[in-house]
């Protein structure tokens, strides 16, 4: 459904976590969501951000999980 770009057969996580992570981050759902925080941790979550997170997400996405990644409350 995220993935349809790539070759969903061949998706390893976490070997293709930048990737997984833009898809899910920019189209996902509240279910993609929830698996986000169960499965990446937040220091995670905050390198991708920092290293890649504007070039590789759209503004709203962006500011979102900007927004997301600053309550600490939220994560596991």
């Amino acid at each position: 459904m995220f993935f349809w770009d790539g070759d969903y057969d061949k998706l390893k996580f976490p070997e293709h976590e930048n990737y997984v992570l833009q898809k899910l981050m920019m189209y996902g759902n509240l279910e993609s969501i929830a698996w986000i925080m169960r499965n990446v941790d937040r220091e995670t979550i905050g390198m991708y951000l920092a290293r890649k997170g504007k070039n590789t997400l759209d503004r709203r996405s962006y500011q979102f999980w900007v927004a997301v990644h600053g309550m600490e409350d939220l994560w596991h």
